[in-house]
């Protein structure tokens, strides 16, 4: 944190040189010419003073109500939400988003208000009188409760209406109320607001990239012309998902004609340097370059029509994301757009510089410089020079907007509190299975039809063919259908569950991208945001661990920080595995972590019909789903055979959460549940026939679908059993094993004459040596011995 190396503000205009020239701070001209040539309207420029201070007054509020100890004008509230104030970075958004339309998206950061306001005002601005009154409609709860009749008025009074409500949402949000913008759920640094095209606020750095990046990817296939602005900070630009992310956004396949469109994905990476990420200062310290800007070199020839603009003047912001707008929609996406700046506050109140003995990483007269050039007063005296407003009308506006907030938030605090009774409310989408296919997604044209079309249904097929089969009926069926990840397309998989489909669909329907898990998965959140369907595939579930962030905090619990506002339907194909001395990171069964997410469901068949049925049902499925195969089941011979199945040709779906007996005990007298899923099955199937000579009777529990948990059904074995036992690939300790005897416990306990065992993997990681790993895994003869030991 060097308080060695000053950075100063500086705005002279030329060029970086990094393979290509990267202007900076090429813009010069005033309002005045502004309006003069044409470029703005009175009424616009009036617009970009009026959201910045709209920015300004919301996040003075939340510092006021801190310093002041819940104090704020006349109202008392004490305020416990983070503070990761943006003032003095007013500019960025409001310039950015006054020239975008309201069907256009953006994504945000934790430091996020003012991304969230200026969405607001201008996608409100730019919506039609009929358009403003179903709004207000939509949020009559809040209107009624601000006193306002929206019948029979004029448009400019529908439009302030609707935007004294979306304060009200965004100020309800932080203060963690019912009618907030996400009910609540989501508070300061998740702030979403689709009905403005507001895909969220993220408070992991970096985290939104890989949605942004899914959302373009989904507009560049819909050719419907939007684009989406991803705002991140300087920071964020040195995490490993804005690597993936932004190679993915430039993948050559998407403009060399290897798709059938030849068409970048119109997304914007608006880089906020304001110099620091937290404490860690960007030029001087954490990284080897001087603007961020400098990278897009490094991920496409043309440097991503990189620029580097003044962040404190909205007119130069207006102008670079007005001509990159224009670039993204004519295809030449996606573009870097780094703007130079500074937070007058620090990463939030507790880091403070009132005074020059409280530097730390920054110096007070390192502030004191950039304050020069705060972006409320230096467009304020552009809008005073261009003769567009006078200095009292200047003040009077500032009079205007605090007095605005503070009526605002007075009725804010008056309003409900989320009722506890509702905690759970938005985890998942109920009646979640959606069969109903938009026109123009219907009638997919193919490349060409699959031999196995024809295929005799009274003839057994594999896993693996159930699965491609599965694949090409829901692609064939709706064309919102895409698929994507490591070696799928030529290859067909590392397994070959996905052999033969890009044959038949090409490749707009499915496609390889780089070795970028967390990409994969944050481009299929933003995608199924948008309407799509995504299906991606990570190779190993070991790797689903590098994709965690995107999975666990973003699509996972964007439904539910939303406030519901998020549909997430996205499939995400990956395997379990062991026996083939791959060791301990191709080998794992570590599925159990995934069940510990609120807002995923997870799925793991073990035959054809199965296999067929569950993915078709994650597939359609409006949540994200976790689709585990084991490789064995898709390469072992012996399992290949074992999982054959009678499997209709038609398109049918097997219950979510809904577990199966795949063996009914024959009579009960000496009997034990046995609940297993997946490759395991057949080594409890196999047990139970060594058994069954003994005189031991196994009915076995397929789970199926690991979340939701079918815990009924298994109770209802034990009260027949009596006994039982649970066998997984999984370590012991702390795996799904555990959670599932601790319910039978608390709702069967009285129907157990035995205390009921865990049959699984030793503490430790899957070892390579065929000895070690023989005896690591669970097998029939294991399961006997533990067993036995019940009676």
């Amino acid at each position: 944190m060097p308080k060695e190396i000053p950075i100063l503000p500086e705005f002279e205009p030329g060029y970086i040189e990094v393979g290509g020239k990267i202007p900076k701070f090429q813009y010069r001209k005033s309002l005045k010419e502004e309006l003069k040539e044409g470029n703005i309207t009175k009424e616009e420029s009036i617009d970009l003073f009026k959201c910045m201070l709209m920015i300004r007054n919301f996040e003075e509020m939340i510092y006021e109500l801190r310093v002041n100890k819940g104090k704020y004008g006349n109202i008392r509230y004490l305020y416990i939400g983070a503070t990761h104030l943006s003032i003095g970075q007013e500019a960025v958004p409001t310039g950015g988003i006054s020239v975008i339309k309201k069907d256009d998206y953006i994504t945000s950061t934790h430091r996020g208000h003012g991304d969230a306001i200026a969405k607001s005002y201008f996608g409100l601005k730019d919506m039609s009188e009929e358009e403003l009154i179903a709004f207000i409609e939509n949020n009559r709860e809040i209107a009624s409760f601000l006193g306002y009749e929206w019948k029979n008025k004029d448009r400019n009074t529908l439009y302030q209406y609707a935007l004294d409500i979306e304060l009200f949402k965004a100020i309800g949000e932080l203060f963690g109320k019912e009618w907030g913008a996400c009910k609540g759920r989501g508070g300061s640094m998740h702030i979403a607001d689709f009905s403005v095209g507001h895909l969220g606020a993220n408070a992991i750095v970096g985290g939104s990239m890989g949605i942004a990046v899914g959302s373009a990817m989904a507009s560049r296939y819909m050719e419907d012309g939007r684009v989406t602005l991803c705002f991140i900070g300087d920071g964020a630009m040195n995490t490993g998902i804005a690597h993936e992310a932004i190679n993915m956004a430039c993948m050559s396949q998407f403009t060399n004609g290897l798709m059938s469109k030849r068409f970048g994905v119109p997304v914007i990476f608006m880089v906020m340097n304001n110099q620091y990420g937290e404490s860690g200062q960007q030029r001087g310290e954490v990284t080897g370059i001087d603007y961020i800007a400098e990278r897009g070199f490094a991920y496409s020839k043309n440097g991503m029509n990189a620029e580097i603009v003044n962040a404190m003047n909205v007119l130069a912001v207006r102008d670079a994301v007005k001509r990159a707008v224009e670039k993204a929609r004519k295809g030449e996406g996606p573009i870097l757009l780094e703007f130079w700046g500074y937070r007058f506050m620090g990463h939030s109140l507790s880091d403070t510089l009132e005074k020059p003995e409280d530097g730390t990483y920054r110096t007070y007269d390192e502030l004191q410089a950039w304050k020069k050039y705060d972006p409320l007063e230096l467009y304020a005296k552009e809008l005073i020079d261009a003769e567009v407003l006078t200095p009292e009308e200047i003040e009077n506006l500032k009079k205007e907007y605090r007095q605005r907030n503070e009526n605002i938030a007075a009725k804010v605090i008056e309003s409900p509190n989320p009722d506890p009774k509702d905690m759970t409310k938005y985890v998942f989408k109920e009646d979640s299975i959606d069969s109903f296919v938009p026109e123009k997604f219907r009638n997919v044209t193919v490349l060409k039809e699959p031999k196995f079309k024809d295929r005799d249904p009274d003839v057994e097929i594999n896993y693996k063919e159930a699965i491609i089969e599965a694949l090409y009926q829901e692609m064939k069926r709706d064309g919102r259908v895409l698929m994507w990840g490591e070696d799928i397309a030529d290859y067909g998989g590392s397994f070959g569950e996905t052999k033969g489909l890009l044959e038949i669909f090409g490749r707009d329907r499915i496609f390889n991208t780089a070795i970028s898990e967390a990409a994969i998965v944050g481009a299929g959140v933003g995608a199924a945001m948008r309407g799509l369907r995504p299906i991606v595939e990570i190779m190993y579930i070991d790797f689903i661990l590098i994709a965690m962030d995107q999975i666990a905090n973003q699509a996972a619990k964007m439904r539910y920080m939303s406030g519901g506002q998020a549909e997430i339907p996205l499939t995400i194909i990956t395997t379990i595995g062991g026996g083939k001395g791959y060791a301990g990171q191709h080998s794992q069964s570590i599925e159990s972590i995934l069940t510990h997410f609120p807002g995923l469901k997870v799925v793991a068949p073990s035959d054809a019909y199965d296999a067929k049925g569950l993915l078709i049902a994650s597939i359609r499925d409006k949540n994200p789903v976790i689709y585990i195969e084991h490789q064995n089941l898709l390469q072992d011979p012996l399992l290949l055979s074992l999982s054959k199945r009678k499997v209709p040709k038609e398109d049918y779906i097997v219950p979510i959460g809904k577990a199966d007996i795949k063996r009914k005990a024959k009579n009960y007298d000496k009997s034990v549940t046995v609940v297993s899923w997946s490759a395991m099955i057949y080594a409890v199937l196999k047990a139970a026939e060594e058994l069954e000579k003994e005189g031991i009777e196994l009915e076995v529990v397929d789970l199926r679908s690991l979340y939701p948990l079918d815990i009924d059904t298994i109770i209802d074995s034990v009260k027949r059993t009596g006994r039982f036992a649970v066998v997984t690939q999984a370590v012991e300790f702390m795996s799904l094993s555990s959670e599932i005897i601790t319910q039978l416990y608390q709702k069967a306990s009285s129907f157990l004459v035995r205390p009921p065992i865990r049959i699984g993997a030793p503490f430790c990681p899957p070892p390579a040596s065929p000895v070690l790993e023989k005896a690591y895994l669970p097998n029939d003869k294991r399961i006997i011995e533990e067993i036995k030991k019940l009676f």
